[in-house]
């Protein structure tokens, strides 16, 4: 019996302790590929359902100018660098539709969330967690999908966290060449990018070893690559009053600034920014070295964004694009921490967060943008020889694109009589039919547009009105 019994032990011998992790890994792993899958639908979903907002329209204009002529052009209309418009710009002259225009920028998204769920692969409970706030978060799926520069921030954001993340615990070769390349691009991206170089350049800490000082060098590099290619620029960007809407730095407007990453709900943006700094010290407690480059990634960023945006235009939720992941972050390690210590309450308050993101997100993905109905109806009733028109003249790049080209129409610039502020365009190359078709942001006419003759009922949509002018 005795021989028997130790037969059967050695051909039925007991689990190791490490299978119980490797299956929990397993389903780990499994977790985060439905995410990302899910994250990569509402970023795709309905993606060209809508005309391109002022700033797409901005962007795509920018695109179709000669490149000799962006820098001067951008030097004086805009803010921003210009790597994001020469990434377009071909997308931009061949005239194509908004899901071809917003792909890159969904793409780009899609590909910050991948990144920072293979992250996230081995930190169990909190990277699922956390993982599932980013895939969700109306931020991020709502500037994922515009095309604009802040899909490349996202995903350069995550780039540079982890890259501090794996620096920390082992330097290699290709670290300090890939960090003066992140810098440099992220710097021709967007000005933002200088307060994420503030907290990479604390990231070694104390240390004065030759990897620590290398590191330094990569950053420093990178800000000086920036200066000689676009440093002039942005020094008469700067003077010019572009941001000038932002307000200063308040307490209320910093933690709305933060909390907006995780929801739009104005109501909850000022718990949530208390979140992230619970979840902060929850990381630091657990993970010293994750707790380190989170400080430095987003605690640095977000302080020196608030002492500059006193001086300075500065404490914008977007301005934070590059730092979006960690309120995501610090928010799963609590919830993890919550559920920890008490299973039902835990469970009772990620419901609830969902329930509060998910609606957001999915509003956020059937939205139209704000010149969508005009430009679409404006599109229905223009024919060929008429004009159409947009007052005030700031809007012109609206009805530039969707209306010609995008339409693929032959237009021209004309001036628009007795219309002061005004931009207008003809469509088409054959005889005039002077019939001017303005759309009219403002609620209240100019007179000379209440004293023409009209050609076809006012259409109104809001404050917003269509009229068809005798010209």
């Amino acid at each position: 019996m005795t021989a028997t019994l130790q037969r059967a032990e050695v051909l039925e011998p007991t689990p190791s302790p490490a299978a119980a992790p490797a299956a929990h890994g397993g389903r780990t792993e499994v977790w985060l590929v439905v995410l990302v899958v899910l994250g990569g639908v509402v970023r795709f979903w309905g993606l060209g359902a809508s005309r391109l907002n002022y700033d797409e329209s901005f962007t795509a204009m920018a695109g179709r100018l000669p490149l000799g002529s962006l820098a001067n052009f951008l030097r004086s209309n805009d803010s921003h660098p210009p790597l994001d418009y020469l990434l377009r710009a071909p997308l931009a002259r061949a005239g194509v539709s908004e899901l071809w225009f917003r792909t890159p920028s969904a793409m780009l998204s899609l590909g910050a969330l991948v990144l920072f769920a293979w992250w996230m692969r081995s930190r169990g409970r909190a990277g699922v967690i956390a993982t599932a706030l980013v895939a969700v978060s109306a931020f991020q799926v709502s500037h994922g999908r515009e095309a604009r520069m802040y899909a490349e921030l996202e995903l350069l954001g995550v780039a540079a966290a982890m890259m501090a993340t794996t620096w920390r615990s082992r330097p290699r070769r290709w670290h300090v060449p890939a960090l003066a390349a992140l810098v440099l691009v992220g710097l021709l991206t967007h000005v933002s990018m200088f307060l994420l170089a503030a907290g990479l350049f604390l990231v070694p800490g104390r240390r004065t070893d030759r990897d620590a000082w290398w590191w330094r060098g990569a950053i420093v590099s990178g800000v000086l690559g920036w200066a000689l290619v676009w440093g002039p620029t942005f020094l008469v960007q700067a003077r010019g009053g572009h941001s000038s809407w932002i307000a200063p730095t308040t307490v209320s407007g910093l933690a709305t600034a933060i909390g907006r990453s995780v929801t739009f709900e104005p109501a909850l943006a000022g718990v949530a920014a208390l979140a992230t700094i619970a979840g902060g010290g929850l990381i630091w407690r657990r993970d010293r070295s994750l707790g380190w480059v989170w400080v430095c990634c987003f605690a640095v960023p977000i302080g020196v964004a608030a002492l500059a945006g006193l001086f300075a235009p500065v404490v914008l939720d977007r301005t934070f694009t590059l730092m979006a992941w960690a309120p995501c972050l610090a928010i799963a390690f609590l919830l993890d921490a919550l559920l920890r210590r008490h299973r039902l309450l835990g469970i009772v308050v990620l419901g609830a967060l969902l329930a509060v993101m998910v609606p957001s997100t999915l509003q956020t993905v059937r939205a139209r943008t704000g010149p969508d109905a005009p430009l679409r109806q404006l599109a229905r009733v223009a024919k060929p020889g008429d004009i159409v028109a947009v007052r005030p003249a700031s809007k012109a790049p609206e009805i530039a694109w969707s209306l010609g080209a995008r339409g693929n129409a032959s237009t021209r610039h004309v001036a628009v009589p007795g219309i002061p502020a005004a931009f207008g365009i003809r469509l088409g190359t054959g005889t005039p039919t002077g019939r001017i078709w303005l759309l009219d942001w403002r609620s209240f006419p100019h007179p000379a547009v209440t004293a023409a003759g009209q050609c076809a009922a006012r259409w109104s949509w809001g404050h917003t009105h269509i009229r068809c002018i005798r010209g």
